[in-house]
């Protein structure tokens, strides 16, 4: 039925097509912090579990002939009520370990828990959307029960075939920063503009911060700002971030060690070494647009935070209301979105 109104503002050439705004917003499922397990939080669980357990065997062993028959058939029962629980704790462990998966909601299975805001979780689903500029009306959705970082390839991917060509340009929050997903895109042929995060880190001195290194893509080396050359041995290595792992190159020189600047630009007793990612060059053609095209990223709260608004604050649907899968989630969001549209158009 959703893809039904976005059909009928295509029609009406209500659907710009030309620039589209993506984001995520958490909705809360049916299913308690309290029904929500991770690894930690099941080690914590058997932990206190077994500590309990090993506390009535004592208290059998040492006063067996101290206590009643009513009082040692009470102790058996909470041993068996915590055994229960063991298994049922160790019964979430194995399904975890054998479907690779890091959380188990046991009221409603999908949901995950999700930081919502200023560092807060809740058991929810990620919504992610897309929404068109011309009217604010959004295009397509899709219900996860994972973070932004990974989304944005997937939902211009979509985004392409509803339109039916891949002349747009999408722009996204610092949450979408992610050189996997810059590469999604360029492969799609979209043009993306995704908020750069802050700096991770900083050189003592902000004057060498990786920003100010220059890099020559024909020689494939850095300048530093004392005009020193960093070159690489030309080899790949593997660095993790979270659960991704990138290949990055590795820059350096031997002029480090006599720089007069040396302390200013790094605390590495070896020397400064800088690193770039596979990606490197899609993140700061990315860079550029975002620097080239300030006014047009300015907009993107404006059009993708408008139904959000609207559909949270003014129609409080901040939670889900059913509780079994993804697929009865996406069904509740789609009317949800199917009634914005029709309420947009009519408008």
């Amino acid at each position: 039925i959703f893809h039904a109104t976005v059909s009928l503002a295509k029609n009406f050439n209500l659907i710009g097509g030309k620039l589209l705004a993506g984001d995520g917003t958490k909705l809360r499922a049916q299913n308690s912090k309290k029904n929500n397990f991770t690894h930690a939080k099941i080690e914590r669980h058997i932990a206190y579990i077994d500590q309990k357990l090993d506390e009535y065997s004592t208290i059998l062993a040492q006063q067996d002939g101290d206590i009643t028959l009513g009082q040692k058939a009470e102790i058996q029962q909470r041993i068996e009520k915590h055994q229960q629980h063991k298994n049922r704790y160790q019964g979430f462990k194995k399904h975890m370990d054998q479907t690779g998966q890091v959380q188990v909601s046991t009221s409603d299975p999908d949901s995950r828990q999700l930081i919502t805001r200023n560092n807060i979780t809740e058991v929810a689903y990620n919504i992610q959307a897309t929404v068109d500029a011309k009217h604010n009306l959004p295009i397509d959705f899709k219900v996860t029960n994972q973070n932004d970082s990974k989304a944005m390839g997937g939902m211009l991917r979509r985004a392409k075939t509803i339109l039916g060509n891949a002349d747009f340009t999408a722009v996204y929050d610092k949450g979408y920063h992610t050189g996997t997903e810059f590469n999604y895109a360029d492969k799609l042929g979209v043009q993306v503009m995704v908020a750069i995060p802050e700096v991770a880190s900083h050189a003592p001195d902000l004057a060498f911060d990786v920003e100010k290194f220059t890099y020559n893509k024909s020689l494939d080396q850095y300048q530093c700002p004392q005009g020193q050359t960093l070159i690489t041995n030309g080899k790949w290595y593997f660095k993790k971030h979270g659960k991704t792992t990138n290949r990055i190159k590795h820059y350096k020189t031997k002029a480090c060690l006599t720089c007069p600047a040396f302390e200013r630009c790094t605390k590495n007793k070896a020397g400064r070494l800088i690193e770039r990612t596979e990606h490197a060059d899609l993140i700061d053609q990315n860079r550029k647009r975002i620097e080239q095209n300030r006014e047009t990223y300015r907009k993107r709260q404006a059009i993708v935070e408008h139904p959000f608004g609207i559909i949270k604050r003014q129609w409080d649907f901040y939670y889900i209301m059913t509780k079994k899968s993804i697929k009865h989630a996406s069904a509740d969001v789609g009317l949800i979105f199917t009634a914005f549209n029709l309420r947009r158009i009519f408008n």
